[in-house]
Protein backbone atom coordinates (compact mmCIF):
# COMPACT_ATOMS: atom_id res chain seq x y z
CA UNK A 1 0.00 0.00 0.00
CA UNK A 2 1.40 3.39 -1.14
CA UNK A 3 2.04 5.93 1.51
CA UNK A 4 0.95 9.55 1.30
CA UNK A 5 4.57 10.57 0.73
CA UNK A 6 4.90 8.27 -2.32
CA UNK A 7 1.63 9.54 -3.81
CA UNK A 8 2.78 13.13 -3.33
CA UNK A 9 6.04 12.43 -5.17
CA UNK A 10 4.19 10.80 -8.10
CA UNK A 11 1.81 13.75 -8.31
CA UNK A 12 4.75 16.16 -8.26
CA UNK A 13 6.47 14.28 -11.10
CA UNK A 14 3.28 14.35 -13.17
CA UNK A 15 2.93 18.09 -12.70
CA UNK A 16 6.59 18.53 -13.61
CA UNK A 17 6.25 16.52 -16.82
CA UNK A 18 3.05 18.33 -17.67
CA UNK A 19 4.80 21.66 -17.18
CA UNK A 20 7.73 20.53 -19.32
CA UNK A 21 5.43 19.36 -22.14
CA UNK A 22 3.35 22.56 -22.07
CA UNK A 23 6.47 24.75 -21.96
CA UNK A 24 7.97 22.82 -24.89
CA UNK A 25 4.81 23.19 -26.93
CA UNK A 26 4.56 26.91 -26.14
CA UNK A 27 8.25 27.42 -27.02
CA UNK A 28 7.80 25.51 -30.27
CA UNK A 29 4.74 27.59 -31.14
CA UNK A 30 6.62 30.80 -30.36
CA UNK A 31 9.56 29.67 -32.49
CA UNK A 32 7.20 28.87 -35.37
CA UNK A 33 5.49 32.24 -35.02
CA UNK A 34 8.86 34.00 -34.83
CA UNK A 35 10.08 32.13 -37.90
CA UNK A 36 6.89 32.94 -39.77
CA UNK A 37 7.22 36.59 -38.78
CA UNK A 38 10.83 36.76 -39.94
CA UNK A 39 9.93 35.10 -43.24
CA UNK A 40 7.09 37.59 -43.71
CA UNK A 41 9.45 40.48 -42.89
CA UNK A 42 11.92 39.33 -45.55
CA UNK A 43 9.08 38.76 -48.03
CA UNK A 44 7.75 42.24 -47.32
CA UNK A 45 11.17 43.72 -48.09
CA UNK A 46 11.15 41.73 -51.33
CA UNK A 47 7.72 43.05 -52.29
CA UNK A 48 8.79 46.61 -51.50
CA UNK A 49 11.85 46.14 -53.69
CA UNK A 50 9.60 44.96 -56.53
CA UNK A 51 7.27 47.97 -56.14
CA UNK A 52 10.24 50.34 -56.17
CA UNK A 53 11.66 48.69 -59.26
CA UNK A 54 8.35 48.79 -61.14
CA UNK A 55 7.83 52.49 -60.42
CA UNK A 56 11.41 53.55 -61.17
CA UNK A 57 11.38 51.51 -64.37
CA UNK A 58 8.47 53.61 -65.60
CA UNK A 59 9.94 57.03 -64.81
CA UNK A 60 13.68 56.43 -65.42
CA UNK A 61 15.85 54.30 -67.72
CA UNK A 62 15.22 55.93 -71.12
CA UNK A 63 13.89 53.46 -73.68
CA UNK A 64 14.51 50.51 -71.37
CA UNK A 65 11.75 47.97 -70.75
CA UNK A 66 11.56 44.50 -69.20
CA UNK A 67 9.80 41.27 -70.05
CA UNK A 68 10.48 39.22 -66.91
CA UNK A 69 10.45 39.89 -63.19
CA UNK A 70 10.94 37.04 -60.74
CA UNK A 71 12.35 36.08 -57.33
CA UNK A 72 15.10 33.59 -56.54
CA UNK A 73 15.05 32.53 -52.88
CA UNK A 74 18.55 32.25 -51.42
CA UNK A 75 17.37 31.21 -47.95
CA UNK A 76 14.28 31.39 -45.77
CA UNK A 77 15.12 34.99 -44.99
CA UNK A 78 16.72 36.34 -48.17
CA UNK A 79 16.37 36.34 -51.93
CA UNK A 80 17.07 38.10 -55.21
CA UNK A 81 14.73 39.99 -57.52
CA UNK A 82 15.79 39.56 -61.16
CA UNK A 83 14.53 41.29 -64.30
CA UNK A 84 15.57 40.76 -67.93
CA UNK A 85 15.56 44.05 -69.79
CA UNK A 86 15.75 45.26 -73.38
CA UNK A 87 15.68 48.32 -75.60
CA UNK A 88 13.23 48.91 -78.43
CA UNK A 89 14.85 49.96 -81.70
CA UNK A 90 11.92 50.65 -84.02
CA UNK A 91 10.16 47.52 -82.84
CA UNK A 92 13.26 45.31 -82.57
CA UNK A 93 14.22 44.19 -79.06
CA UNK A 94 17.91 44.64 -78.20
CA UNK A 95 19.51 43.24 -75.03
CA UNK A 96 20.13 45.63 -72.13
CA UNK A 97 21.86 44.82 -68.80
CA UNK A 98 19.60 42.86 -66.49
CA UNK A 99 18.53 44.13 -63.09
CA UNK A 100 19.21 42.40 -59.79
CA UNK A 101 18.24 43.50 -56.31
CA UNK A 102 18.77 41.58 -53.08
CA UNK A 103 16.45 41.56 -50.07
CA UNK A 104 16.73 40.12 -46.57
CA UNK A 105 15.55 40.74 -43.01
CA UNK A 106 17.34 44.06 -42.80
CA UNK A 107 16.11 45.56 -46.08
CA UNK A 108 16.68 45.61 -49.83
CA UNK A 109 19.80 46.39 -51.83
CA UNK A 110 20.24 46.99 -55.55
CA UNK A 111 23.23 45.66 -57.47
CA UNK A 112 25.14 48.79 -58.61
CA UNK A 113 27.38 46.93 -61.09
CA UNK A 114 24.54 46.17 -63.53
CA UNK A 115 23.17 49.69 -63.29
CA UNK A 116 26.29 51.75 -63.81
CA UNK A 117 27.80 53.45 -66.84
CA UNK A 118 31.36 54.39 -67.69
CA UNK A 119 32.75 57.26 -69.73
CA UNK A 120 35.22 57.03 -72.59
CA UNK A 121 36.45 59.37 -75.27
CA UNK A 122 33.80 58.03 -77.64
CA UNK A 123 30.85 58.38 -75.27
CA UNK A 124 29.02 56.84 -72.32
CA UNK A 125 28.57 53.06 -72.18
CA UNK A 126 26.69 50.55 -70.05
CA UNK A 127 29.12 48.82 -67.71
CA UNK A 128 28.25 45.19 -68.43
CA UNK A 129 27.27 45.07 -72.12
CA UNK A 130 29.48 47.97 -73.25
CA UNK A 131 26.48 49.36 -75.11
CA UNK A 132 26.56 53.07 -75.99
CA UNK A 133 24.14 55.11 -73.93
CA UNK A 134 22.18 58.09 -75.33
CA UNK A 135 22.92 61.21 -73.27
CA UNK A 136 20.74 64.25 -72.58
CA UNK A 137 22.18 67.70 -71.79
CA UNK A 138 20.92 70.23 -69.27
CA UNK A 139 20.53 73.61 -70.98
CA UNK A 140 19.98 75.32 -67.60
CA UNK A 141 23.31 74.34 -66.01
CA UNK A 142 25.62 77.23 -65.16
CA UNK A 143 28.44 77.56 -67.64
CA UNK A 144 26.62 75.45 -70.21
CA UNK A 145 28.16 75.81 -73.64
CA UNK A 146 26.26 77.23 -76.58
CA UNK A 147 24.51 74.88 -78.97
CA UNK A 148 27.25 75.00 -81.60
CA UNK A 149 29.77 73.45 -79.23
CA UNK A 150 27.47 70.69 -77.96
CA UNK A 151 27.63 67.11 -79.33
CA UNK A 152 25.79 66.74 -82.64
CA UNK A 153 26.08 63.03 -83.26
CA UNK A 154 23.21 63.08 -85.74
CA UNK A 155 25.83 63.86 -88.37
CA UNK A 156 27.41 60.45 -87.73
CA UNK A 157 24.22 58.48 -88.25
CA UNK A 158 24.43 58.78 -92.02
CA UNK A 159 27.70 56.86 -91.77
CA UNK A 160 25.84 53.89 -90.27
CA UNK A 161 24.08 52.44 -93.35
CA UNK A 162 21.58 49.61 -92.97
CA UNK A 163 21.43 49.95 -89.19
CA UNK A 164 18.69 50.63 -86.69
CA UNK A 165 19.79 53.46 -84.42
CA UNK A 166 18.74 55.01 -81.12
CA UNK A 167 19.33 58.77 -80.73
CA UNK A 168 18.69 61.14 -77.81
CA UNK A 169 17.70 64.65 -78.89
CA UNK A 170 17.97 67.50 -76.38
CA UNK A 171 15.75 70.43 -77.38
CA UNK A 172 16.76 74.09 -77.22
CA UNK A 173 13.78 74.59 -74.87
CA UNK A 174 10.84 72.61 -73.54
CA UNK A 175 8.13 71.84 -76.12
CA UNK A 176 4.60 70.54 -75.63
CA UNK A 177 3.66 66.99 -76.49
CA UNK A 178 1.54 68.31 -79.36
CA UNK A 179 4.40 70.39 -80.77
CA UNK A 180 6.79 67.44 -80.60
CA UNK A 181 4.45 65.30 -82.70
CA UNK A 182 4.68 67.94 -85.42
CA UNK A 183 8.47 68.28 -85.14
CA UNK A 184 9.37 64.59 -85.49
CA UNK A 185 9.09 62.92 -88.94
CA UNK A 186 6.57 60.11 -89.24
CA UNK A 187 9.19 57.54 -90.26
CA UNK A 188 11.00 57.83 -86.89
CA UNK A 189 9.65 56.30 -83.69
CA UNK A 190 9.41 58.36 -80.50
CA UNK A 191 10.19 55.87 -77.75
CA UNK A 192 10.69 58.09 -74.71
CA UNK A 193 10.23 61.69 -73.50
CA UNK A 194 12.63 63.49 -71.12
CA UNK A 195 11.11 65.88 -68.57
CA UNK A 196 14.32 67.92 -68.47
CA UNK A 197 15.99 69.61 -65.53
CA UNK A 198 15.44 72.83 -63.62
CA UNK A 199 18.83 72.65 -61.93
CA UNK A 200 21.44 75.34 -62.46
CA UNK A 201 24.06 73.20 -60.75
CA UNK A 202 26.93 71.62 -62.61
CA UNK A 203 24.77 68.74 -63.79
CA UNK A 204 25.36 69.25 -67.47
CA UNK A 205 25.09 65.68 -68.76
CA UNK A 206 22.36 63.22 -67.91
CA UNK A 207 24.46 60.16 -68.63
CA UNK A 208 23.15 57.74 -66.00
CA UNK A 209 19.87 56.00 -66.87
CA UNK A 210 18.92 55.68 -63.19
CA UNK A 211 18.87 59.45 -62.79
CA UNK A 212 17.25 60.47 -66.08
CA UNK A 213 13.49 60.86 -65.68
CA UNK A 214 10.73 60.92 -68.23
CA UNK A 215 7.92 59.00 -69.87
CA UNK A 216 7.74 55.89 -71.96
CA UNK A 217 5.64 56.72 -75.02
CA UNK A 218 3.23 53.91 -74.10
CA UNK A 219 2.28 55.77 -70.89
CA UNK A 220 1.17 58.86 -72.81
CA UNK A 221 -2.01 57.34 -74.13
CA UNK A 222 -5.63 58.46 -74.27
CA UNK A 223 -8.84 56.51 -73.79
CA UNK A 224 -11.90 56.55 -75.97
CA UNK A 225 -15.19 57.04 -74.13
CA UNK A 226 -16.30 53.41 -74.36
CA UNK A 227 -13.02 52.17 -72.88
CA UNK A 228 -13.20 54.68 -70.03
CA UNK A 229 -16.75 53.66 -69.23
CA UNK A 230 -15.79 49.98 -69.09
CA UNK A 231 -12.74 50.78 -66.97
CA UNK A 232 -14.85 52.81 -64.56
CA UNK A 233 -17.36 49.99 -64.22
CA UNK A 234 -14.50 47.59 -63.51
CA UNK A 235 -13.09 50.14 -61.00
CA UNK A 236 -9.70 49.83 -62.63
CA UNK A 237 -7.84 52.19 -64.92
CA UNK A 238 -4.42 51.72 -66.43
CA UNK A 239 -1.71 53.84 -64.84
CA UNK A 240 -0.36 56.88 -66.66
CA UNK A 241 3.06 58.49 -66.61
CA UNK A 242 1.94 61.06 -64.03
CA UNK A 243 0.51 58.32 -61.81
CA UNK A 244 3.93 56.68 -61.63
CA UNK A 245 5.63 60.01 -60.88
CA UNK A 246 3.29 60.45 -57.91
CA UNK A 247 4.13 56.97 -56.62
CA UNK A 248 7.88 57.56 -56.67
CA UNK A 249 9.46 57.44 -53.21
CA UNK A 250 11.60 60.56 -52.81
CA UNK A 251 13.98 58.61 -50.57
CA UNK A 252 15.11 56.65 -53.65
CA UNK A 253 16.46 59.74 -55.37
CA UNK A 254 20.13 60.67 -54.88
CA UNK A 255 21.76 64.07 -54.56
CA UNK A 256 24.25 64.93 -57.28
CA UNK A 257 26.51 67.99 -57.04
CA UNK A 258 24.43 69.09 -54.06
CA UNK A 259 21.20 68.86 -56.04
CA UNK A 260 18.44 66.43 -55.00
CA UNK A 261 17.26 64.64 -58.12
CA UNK A 262 13.73 64.32 -56.73
CA UNK A 263 13.38 68.08 -57.29
CA UNK A 264 12.96 67.35 -61.00
CA UNK A 265 9.99 65.06 -60.39
CA UNK A 266 8.50 67.42 -57.82
CA UNK A 267 8.85 70.42 -60.13
CA UNK A 268 7.15 68.56 -62.96
CA UNK A 269 4.26 67.44 -60.77
CA UNK A 270 3.70 71.02 -59.58
CA UNK A 271 3.12 72.01 -63.20
CA UNK A 272 1.13 69.05 -64.48
CA UNK A 273 0.23 66.77 -61.55
CA UNK A 274 -3.45 67.78 -61.56
CA UNK A 275 -4.00 66.96 -65.23
CA UNK A 276 -5.82 63.83 -66.31
CA UNK A 277 -3.68 63.02 -69.34
CA UNK A 278 -6.09 60.33 -70.47
CA UNK A 279 -7.82 63.29 -72.11
CA UNK A 280 -6.02 64.30 -75.37
CA UNK A 281 -6.25 68.04 -74.68
CA UNK A 282 -4.54 67.56 -71.29
CA UNK A 283 -1.82 65.27 -72.59
CA UNK A 284 -1.02 67.78 -75.34
CA UNK A 285 -0.13 70.38 -72.67
CA UNK A 286 2.71 68.32 -71.16
CA UNK A 287 6.15 69.71 -71.94
CA UNK A 288 9.38 67.78 -72.52
CA UNK A 289 13.00 68.80 -73.01
CA UNK A 290 14.09 65.92 -75.19
CA UNK A 291 13.16 62.59 -76.74
CA UNK A 292 14.63 59.21 -77.60
CA UNK A 293 14.09 58.37 -81.27
CA UNK A 294 14.72 55.06 -83.02
CA UNK A 295 14.57 54.02 -86.64
CA UNK A 296 16.53 53.37 -89.80
CA UNK A 297 19.80 55.29 -89.96
CA UNK A 298 18.90 56.88 -93.28
CA UNK A 299 15.68 58.32 -91.83
CA UNK A 300 17.60 60.54 -89.40
CA UNK A 301 19.16 62.65 -92.18
CA UNK A 302 16.06 64.87 -92.35
CA UNK A 303 16.74 66.11 -88.78
CA UNK A 304 20.21 67.49 -89.47
CA UNK A 305 20.43 71.25 -89.12
CA UNK A 306 17.16 71.67 -87.21
CA UNK A 307 17.49 74.76 -85.01
CA UNK A 308 15.46 73.25 -82.19
CA UNK A 309 18.03 70.49 -81.62
CA UNK A 310 20.42 71.64 -78.88
CA UNK A 311 22.40 68.37 -78.75
CA UNK A 312 22.16 64.84 -80.12
CA UNK A 313 23.65 61.63 -78.78
CA UNK A 314 23.70 58.18 -80.40
CA UNK A 315 22.76 55.20 -78.24
CA UNK A 316 22.35 51.54 -79.12
CA UNK A 317 22.44 50.30 -82.71
CA UNK A 318 22.06 46.99 -84.52
CA UNK A 319 22.23 45.85 -88.16
CA UNK A 320 18.82 45.99 -89.84
CA UNK A 321 17.91 42.49 -90.93
CA UNK A 322 15.55 41.84 -93.87
CA UNK A 323 13.23 39.73 -91.69
CA UNK A 324 12.64 42.47 -89.10
CA UNK A 325 9.13 43.89 -88.88
CA UNK A 326 9.69 47.54 -88.05
CA UNK A 327 7.20 49.89 -86.41
CA UNK A 328 8.27 52.76 -88.69
CA UNK A 329 9.53 52.21 -92.24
Amino acid sequence: METFEILAKKSKRKRLWKTVVISSLVSLALLLLLGKGLIELASSNGRNLQKEYEVMSEIAYPNVDYDSLYYTQNSLFSGTLHSDRFKDLDGVKVAYPSYEGNYSLIGAFRDPTAEGTYLSLSGTYTRTLRQKYPVFYNINAKGTKDSNSMPKELASVKEMPNQLVEVALTFDKAYTYKEIQQMIPNNLKINWYWIGSQSENDIEQYSDPQFTYGANASLLFTYDLDFRKKAKEAKKEQQTFLDYLKKADKNLFPSLSGYNMYNEVESYLKKFGQLDIREPENRDQLTFSGVILTGKAENFAQLEGKEWIYASSIGASVPNQPYYKLDKE
